[in-house]
């Protein structure tokens, strides 16, 4: 078992230092290709042995040691931009170009790598994962083009817009980039039907031979093949190694490096994205928890040793990591695999390097894009709507026609009007009722009620819920509208509540003045409730004197509704019917049942009843007040009702069996007439009529609290 082990994890670190090398080779074509194609090796080497350092310190500074730190597409594609427009320019050439661009790579990998180790050391990393899901598929769909086309590119020799697309179709260019996008192609559909952890290298490895059969098909020599642009190289006889020179730093134009500044802020936010997300993909493969922020954190150290010595900026590399834990490769032994990999390559391979097939690495360019390409706009599809699946294909159509940074930019605009137009259209009213059916804490005897059920009508009260902001903040405007003007009663007043309303913009305090103007047209009682200190002040400030009515709660805001309401009535339709404290001081009276009750007096913050507490009395409120008093899940308490003369209570806990569910409290000095439920069993077996008309008196107070609750639940929409 051991000699097998020892095989198992030979062959994979074989492969994986391969598959290593051959990435990070095809990286560095895509920078330099097209008129940069004169620095490859110089380019090859600065890559090779940044892959090696930036993989074997990975290997000692991430969470989860067997994760794989390499180069990566995103960073390589945007540095290729970048290089590009230092050869548009003109304004560089030979080694001052060539140190520009090695330098620009250094500057990318440095700053990648401190914002990787500030962000960790912060723990901040999770801020990544704010950037809306359609924009970041979107991206990598963006990068699956480009890559595809720039491996297209690197099988060309020189960009995608160079001579226009007709030089595509010519047969001599034509035999450079059909068979490594054919060869694409195939290991796409090989890796995804045959999943195994040696299809992608066996790929390579066919692809590789199939360009020396192909060579061998047309008559090429070896000679004729280097010739056409077929082969990498020639290198020069110092190989790879002739690019580290410190002399760089010197010979570099360092403004034009410092123009490319939004560039390498692009870099810095893509590869803490990358490192995130590859990351997060990491923990779902592996099945294991990561610490996300160690991670960004151990790669930013790793970036930051690798520009020391010219590496690309890298992260997590998902194809790599999970080959190497499906080849038995556990533990730092995966990423030292790699590194080692590049160094050999770059110690050993110059002579061996200038064999292979420029389209090789052409083919796993294209082979990568198209995996993207595959995964993003194909795959996601099912799982899009419609609105973000067209961001997701926006940002590839605008990214190969005005740049990264552009396509970007309007994939977030894009996701964030959609969800302004989203958010837009949720029902920012929670509840809608009139003061018919919904009250105030107050408890009022039946001809209070009666009357506010008639008058009740004229009176709407809006709840709203969730942001209000510009894009709602008109629509809130035209729902009002339409609640004052809408049929029934004639609308007097109008009562909204911003207690569920989690902010306000500017613009909609503007639709508010409005929608005084619109109330005073309709001759309507504008009330405002629960606005924040800062919105209220706001609010008088620009209102002014007029009539607009504020209260710290809807509560507050109905009971002074209610209080307006009655004032308005004749005194004589306020003359109150018998209250059940009547008719049980009369039925106490008639019967001689002095002993069933006693009076009570009370100053004001006097405790009747106490929240937990187990008695069997009944209480009917002469005179006075009492506030019902409840404590609310963060320790704060809050008054649910007020008890106006006349009332019963108490009653609830007694009929139930359980204890007090809150406390009752004088609100006012008061007198109370306090009720022995402990001697009804005796009343019941002596005088059970009288007893009987006892218990249907509470009966009928219960029901009328009952089906109160119930007309309010039903406008509410509960």
């Amino acid at each position: 078992m051991q000699l097998s082990a020892l095989v198992r994890t030979t062959f994979g670190a074989f492969f994986i230092a391969l598959v290593s090398a051959v990435f990070a080779i095809s990286f560095a074509a895509i920078i330099y290709t097209g008129e940069l194609a004169q620095y490859l090796d110089r380019g090859i080497g600065l890559t090779l042995l940044g892959s090696f350092v930036i993989a074997v310190t990975g290997a000692f500074t991430l969470s989860f040691r067997g994760s794989i730190l390499a180069p990566q597409d995103v960073p390589a594609i945007l540095l290729a931009g970048a290089a590009a427009t230092f050869v548009a320019a003109g304004e560089l050439s030979g080694e001052e170009l060539f140190a520009t661009i090695a330098c620009l790579i250094v500057v990318a990998s440095l700053a990648t790598g401190a914002a990787g180790l500030l962000i960790g050391q912060m723990k901040l990393a999770y801020i990544a994962r704010f950037v809306p899901y359609p924009v970041l598929a979107g991206f990598l769909a963006a990068t699956g083009l480009l890559l595809l086309i720039g491996g297209i590119g690197v099988a060309v020799g020189s960009s995608v817009n160079a001579g226009g697309w007709a030089v595509y179709v010519m047969p001599d260019t034509l035999f450079k980039w059909l068979p490594a996008l054919v060869a694409a192609v195939t290991i796409v559909i090989a890796t995804r039907v045959f999943r195994g952890h040696i299809t992608l290298p066996l790929a390579l490895i066919a692809t590789a031979v199939g360009y020396y059969i192909l060579f061998w098909v047309f008559g090429l020599s070896m000679a004729e093949a280097r010739e056409k642009g077929l082969l990498l190289g020639p290198f020069q006889d110092g190989g790879f190694l002739l690019g580290i020179d410190p002399a760089l730093l010197i010979q570099a134009d360092w403004l034009a490096i410092m123009s490319q500044a939004p560039v390498i802020l692009t870099i810095i936010a893509t590869a803490m994205i990358g490192k995130t997300l590859n990351a997060s993909g990491l923990e779902l493969a592996f099945r294991r928890d990561f610490d996300i922020s160690r991670e960004v954190k151990g790669a930013g150290i790793a970036n930051m040793i690798s520009a020391c010595v010219g590496g690309l900026p890298g992260y997590h590399s998902l194809s790599e990591s999970i080959l190497a834990n499906r080849l038995g490769l556990v533990g730092p032994i995966a990423g030292i695999s790699s590194g080692v990999g590049c160094a050999l390559v770059l110690l050993l391979g110059a002579g061996m390097m200038s064999a292979l097939p420029v389209g090789l690495f052409a083919a796993v360019i294209a082979f990568l894009g198209l995996d993207l390409l595959y995964t993003w706009l194909w795959e996601e599809r099912r799982r899009l709507g419609m609105r973000d699946y067209a961001i997701v294909v926006l940002i590839p159509i605008i990214a190969v026609t005005y740049g990264f940074l552009t396509a970007i930019a309007v994939g977030l605009l894009a996701a964030c009007a959609f969800f302004v137009i989203a958010y837009a259209k949720l029902d920012l009213i929670r509840s809608h009722s009139n003061l018919a059916g919904r009250r105030s804490c107050v408890e009022r005897p039946d001809t209070e009620l009666r009357i506010l059920a008639e008058a009740g009508l004229q009176a709407r009260i809006v709840e709203l819920s969730g942001f209000l902001f510009f894009g709602s903040s008109n629509v809130l405007r035209q729902r009002m509208q339409t609640v004052m003007d809408g049929d029934g009663p004639q609308v007097r007043w109008l009562v909204i509540d911003f207690k569920h309303v989690t902010g306000v913009d500017v613009s909609t305090l503007r639709v508010l003045q409005r929608l005084v103007s619109d109330c005073a047209q309709r001759e309507v009682h504008l009330t405002l409730a629960s606005l924040t200190t800062p919105v209220e002040s706001e609010l008088r400030e620009c209102l002014g004197p007029q009539d607009v009515g504020f209260f710290s709660s809807l509560d507050e805001a109905l009971v002074h509704l209610e209080d307006t309401l009655l004032a308005q009535t004749e005194a004589d339709d306020l003359a109150s019917e018998e209250s059940i404290l009547n008719r049980m001081e009369a039925l106490f009276t008639e019967n001689t049942l002095d002993g069933y009750a006693e009076q009570m007096t009370l100053d004001a913050g006097a405790v009747v009843v106490e929240s937990g507490a187990f008695s069997n009395d009944i209480y009917l409120l002469r005179s006075g007040q009492l506030k019902v008093v409840v404590s609310r899940s963060d320790g704060q308490t809050a008054v649910v009702a007020q008890i106006r003369p006349g009332f019963v209570v108490g009653e609830m806990a007694y009929y139930s069996g359980r204890s007090r569910s809150a406390d009752i409290i004088a609100d006012a000095p008061s007198e109370l007439l306090r009720i022995d439920m402990d001697r009804m069993e005796t009343l019941e077996r002596d005088q059970p009529e009288i007893a009987s008309v006892f218990h249907k008196l509470i009966a009928r107070d219960l029901a009328r609290r009952l089906n109160r609750t119930t007309t309010l639940l039903r406008d509410l929409g509960v």
